[in-house]
Order: structure tokens, then C-alpha cells, then sequence
């Protein structure tokens, strides 16, 4: 008889060990899973942060004059990209036919980290963007109130080699080449029918929402990547641009 019952405590023992074993096992994995995630969340949070002072800085080029501004923008496991331009095209229709049109490219910078989340400053504008979908994290510094109509084209160029940084961190130093109201607008006081502006970027849905929203403007997509958007009957039209040089300092 104790012989079995000695047989019988070994089986439980060793099933007692094996469960415990396997849940051990399942909440180290689950648990490093749910702290890499929230880490990885963490740091897209981080550098979301990052890019709207970066975005501020930017503002205080175009805006109040600054001659430059320098954003530190901590890596980690992630990289920040230079990406290909993204084009801006502003044409206002006049009654009489003479439209005025320009049009400008813009380099975003990029960070993307380990998740599959990026987050992306362009024309004035921060994106948080994936494959999911994405959102405006910081409006571009258009305005379209009471009738008025400002564009300011930030038109953002690298300078230097490094189009791609990853580890530690990284300084982004901006400073402004140009500031100049558009001639093509400048030297006309026509009162337009309506206003055309096309973004053609890879965040051209995003560029839709936030137009469509804040513009009320009627928007379509007219090519692969390009969102044209009409805003109709403005009042006052101010457009100007504004070339900001960018380089990465490691």
C-alpha cells in the first residue's frame, strides 16, 4: 500500500511541476511580449513628442524669423529618414482665366522605429502614421477662417549626406534660405471663384481628412498618391513660401 501511494505522490508531483512549469512559460513569453509592445508604444510616443517640437521649431523659422533651430530627437533601436519629396500645388481660379499656379517639393523626415508605426513631419505637418491608418498629430500652419485663406508653403530641403541616422541621439539643425511671398498671388488682387490645391504624398489620405475638415474643402483623388482639394469663394488669399534647409548632427 505505500508503495502505491509513494508511485501515486511522484505522478502528482511531477504533474503538479509540469503545469507549473507550462504557466511559467506562458506568462514569460505573453509578459516579454506585452513589455516589448509597450515599450515599442512608448517610444513612438517619445518621438511623436519629438516631432511637434521639431514642428514648432519649423514654425519659428517660417513664422517669427528665426535664423535656425536645432531638435534633438533621442533614437534608441529606431532611424530617422530622409524620404522623397512630397509636392505642393496651389492654383487659384480667377473669373477672368488668369489662374495663378506654383508649385513646390517639400522632404519629409521620417522616424520609424521597431513597431510598424512612423511618425512624419512634412509641409509644416505631423503625421503618426501605419498601415492601419494614421492620424494628424500637428496641423500644417494653413489657416482658413472667416473667408481668409493662408498658405504658407514650407518648403523643407536636406543639406548634407546623411539621409539615414539610427542609434543614440540625433540633432536636427534647421535654418531658414528663403522667405518670400509668392509674386504669382502677390501682384494680383483678383477676387478668386475658388482655390485648387493638390499634395501628392504617400499620406495624400491624411492631407484629404485634414482639408476636408478644417477647410471644408471638396476633395478627390486624381492619381496614384494625389489628393486634389477645392476650396471655394475665399475672401482674402495670402500664399508664401518659405525654403528651410535641414541636416542631421550625430
Amino acid at each position: 500500500m505505500s508503495r502505491n501511494r509513494a508511485v501515486s505522490d511522484v505522478i502528482g508531483f511531477v504533474i503538479v511541476f509540469s503545469l507549473v512549469a507550462a504557466t511559467v512559460g506562458i506568462v514569460s513569453v505573453s509578459g516579454i511580449s506585452i513589455l516589448q509592445d509597450a515599450r515599442d508604444a512608448e517610444q513612438v510616443n517619445n518621438a511623436e513628442r519629438a516631432f511637434d517640437v521639431l514642428a514648432d521649431n519649423m514654425t519659428d523659422i517660417h513664422q517669427e524669423g528665426a535664423p535656425s533651430r536645432s531638435t534633438e530627437i533621442k533614437l534608441d533601436n529606431a532611424r530617422l529618414e530622409v524620404r522623397s519629396p512630397i509636392r505642393i500645388n496651389v492654383t487659384g481660379v480667377d473669373p477672368g482665366g488668369e489662374n495663378p499656379n506654383v508649385s513646390y517639393s517639400a522632404t519629409p523626415i521620417m522616424y520609424e522605429g521597431r513597431s510598424d508605426t512612423a511618425i512624419v513631419y512634412e509641409g509644416g505637418a505631423v503625421f503618426r502614421d501605419s498601415p492601419q491608418g494614421g492620424v494628424v498629430s500637428q496641423e500644417p500652419p494653413f489657416r482658413f477662417t472667416d473667408g481668409e485663406v493662408i498658405i504658407p508653403i514650407i518648403q523643407t530641403k536636406q543639406m548634407g549626406n546623411a539621409t539615414s541616422v539610427s542609434g543614440g541621439t540625433v540633432r536636427v539643425r534647421a535654418e531658414r534660405a528663403v522667405r518670400e511671398p509668392l509674386p504669382e498671388f502677390v501682384q494680383r488682387q483678383a477676387d478668386y471663384d475658388a482655390l485648387i490645391v493638390n499634395v501628392t504624398s504617400p499620406r495624400y489620405r491624411l492631407w484629404r481628412r485634414y482639408l476636408e475638415d478644417d477647410a471644408d474643402a471638396t476633395c478627390k483623388i486624381t492619381r496614384p498618391e494625389t489628393v486634389q482639394c477645392r476650396i471655394d469663394d475665399p475672401k482674402r488669399l495670402s500664399v508664401t513660401r518659405t525654403l528651410i534647409n535641414f541636416e542631421f548632427e550625430t
